[in-house]
């Protein structure tokens, strides 16, 4: 494989790292982060909403969709990971169609099981088999939001080439 073709995954292998260092996080400080991230959500849209909550309501609020929040977190990083894995196969292996969805969710479905096996070794962390389940949706959706790219691209590009095409007839 040439270099250019080794360049196409460099999207992929960061989107890897970054997935990679979320799970070396322990328990609490994967908690806290993602605690955080509710709070400030919640909070933002209790102000814009010019909501009146106590803060007891608040913290309920926040409790209450703090695990949603956080297998978000690994429905979005996966989309991501399908998007950069379909990319990388489709510039460096050509691949596209069915052989396209089939690997590239492979290959998500294997890093997301070695994810969650990683977990295991870290304190306060466990790996699940829900969480692959999710990670896998994400990277399904990331995969079917690639092609609808390129379909849309490819149909613009035939678009102005038929125009091409008809104007020098003229």
């Amino acid at each position: 494989m040439n270099k250019k073709r080794w360049l196409a995954w460099i999207p992929a292998i960061l989107v890897m790292l970054m997935i990679f260092s979320f799970s070396s996080e322990n328990g609490s400080e994967s908690s806290g982060l993602s605690g955080s991230l509710t709070k400030s959500v919640v909070e933002s849209v209790i102000n814009m909403a010019d909501l009146k909550v106590t803060v007891a309501q608040e913290e309920h609020i926040i409790e209450s969709i703090h695990t949603p929040v956080r297998k978000l977190g690994h429905l979005s990083e996966y989309a991501l990971l399908g998007i950069t894995i379909a990319l990388a196969l489709t510039l460096s292996h050509y691949l596209k169609g069915k052989k396209l969805y089939l690997i590239s969710l492979c290959l998500c479905i294997l890093y997301a099981s070695s994810d969650e096996i990683h977990q295991l070794f870290i304190p306060g962390r466990s790996g699940m088999v829900t969480d692959v389940g999710i990670d896998t949706i994400g990277a399904l959706a990331g995969i079917c939001i690639f092609t609808c790219i390129c379909r849309i691209i490819r149909n613009k590009q035939n678009e102005n080439f038929a125009i091409d095409k008809k104007q020098k007839r003229y």
